[in-house]
């Protein structure tokens, strides 16, 4: 409520007045149509202003699917009573009565309320014609205060500016809000359909591995192989289990992290050791079809404290990446340094591979974004947007310095405190 209104008593348990729809019936030279509570509020606060400005009062009658009704009243700034009264039925009526002017406005909710409140629409009649208003003031009978009921007698026609005026501002409002969700629903739209082509992107991937994992189970359960095939059948299961267990993390993770319902598990961490944990895989099993991972370290830096797990993953995905995009004779490189005068931990991995085109790089870490999206290798486009998510609620940042045919480096950093 504005800071001049006075509540003339809370919600009492007095006499049930009629149905909020009798009180609608009444206004027959007003407006009706379908109205959201947003436009609800703007038309009330409207009404309020052209008619109450000099003072007066504001009768509430239900209560039931009328939190715009309070939310209006609190947004108007005028020296006027309020009280309130309840009705049978579901919806609000408000009745404002000046010394010259007064309005009626009455919404009932077009769905249970059980659906979410701010987004239903009201059957809404309204009308600033003194008549109209004396016939509601009749199915109220004694609900209206005394001094209202005198003013209620007094009433004049709104002048039809002030009326041209209303209206105006209520089919502009609703104008706006018409482009507003039409816009809202575009985005909605697209953002479904990406959503629905990716779901069959992650399906896609996820079938590869998972008839791998299967021959793989079948060729063991056969007799007959040495202990190096056998060996080999195992860690081809193994391989591809582990993608599948990493694309489903990955999804998981990105989930909560966007959502940020994600409790980071912060610990003191040695970035040297954390790195050469990653790396030393790739430097030791690497196969002759894949370039040479190289790590440029200091000696020591500081204790950091991070998510060890999810700084992990993040120096996993971009090796990995560098590896998977660099060819045989080419090199990936890892290093890290102190940046900011101490203040924070460099960190970048670099590859000679094909590079990332320019018209890419500012999407490169939108989620579900593939920068050559007809080239199935890129995977799902999940990698680089969990990467950046994990990075930035750290407090850190993640960038990208590429040429097409040179390669790229991912920069990040990392706060030290």
């Amino acid at each position: 409520m504005g800071g001049n209104q006075r509540e003339v008593g809370e919600r009492p348990a007095v006499q049930l007045i009629p149905d909020i729809a009798q009180l609608k019936s009444c206004l027959r030279m007003g407006v009706a149509g379908g109205y959201t509570p947003a436009a609800l509020i703007q038309l009330a606060q409207t009404l309020s202003y052209a008619t109450l400005s000099e003072g007066g009062s504001v009768l509430v009658a239900g209560s039931a699917g009328g939190h715009w009704a309070d939310l209006a009243l609190q947004g108007v700034a005028l020296p006027i009573q309020r009280s309130n009264v309840a009705t049978q039925g579901v919806g609000v009526a408000l009745v404002g009565v000046g010394p010259r002017y007064g309005y009626a406005l009455v919404a009932i909710p077009m769905e249970s309320l059980e659906h979410e409140a701010d987004l239903q629409l009201h059957d809404a009649h309204w009308s600033c014609a003194p008549e109209d208003l004396l016939a509601l003031s009749e199915q109220l009978e004694n609900s209206i205060p005394i001094l209202q009921r005198a003013a209620l007698q007094r009433l004049q026609p709104l002048p039809s500016h002030l009326l041209l005026q209303i209206a105006h501002q209520a089919l502009d409002f609703a104008a706006r809000q018409h482009v507003t969700l039409a816009l809202a629903n575009r985005v909605l739209t697209e953002r479904l359909r990406n959503h629905e082509d990716q779901t069959r992107m992650i399906v896609h991937d996820m079938r590869a591995p998972l008839h791998t994992l299967l021959i793989s189970l079948k060729a063991l359960q056969r007799q007959g192989f040495d202990a190096s095939a056998r060996d080999e059948l195992i860690e081809v299961a193994r391989e591809s289990a582990n993608y599948l267990l990493s694309l489903t993390e990955t999804v998981l993770d990105s989930a909560r992290l966007e959502t940020s319902s994600w409790s980071l598990q912060l610990q003191p961490t040695n970035l040297v050791m954390l790195i050469k944990t990653v790396c030393d895989p790739f430097r030791q099993l690497a196969h002759p079809d894949q370039p040479h991972v190289w790590v440029e370290l200091p000696s020591e830096l500081p204790l950091i404290l991070l998510d060890q797990h999810l700084i992990e993953r993040v120096i996993t995905n971009l090796v990995s990446n560098a590896v998977k995009f660099t060819p045989s004779d080419g090199e990936v490189v890892v290093s890290a340094r102190l940046t900011n005068d101490g203040h924070s931990v460099e960190l970048r991995v670099s590859d000679t591979g094909m590079g990332i085109p320019r018209e890419a790089q500012d999407r490169i870490f939108d989620r579900f974004y593939q920068a050559r999206e007809n080239d199935r290798r890129w995977g799902t486009g999940l990698g680089l947007y969990f990467c950046r998510l994990a990075v930035e609620a750290h407090g850190g940042s993640i960038l990208l310095e590429s040429e097409v045919g040179r390669g790229s480096t991912f920069i990040v950093q990392l706060p030290v405190s």
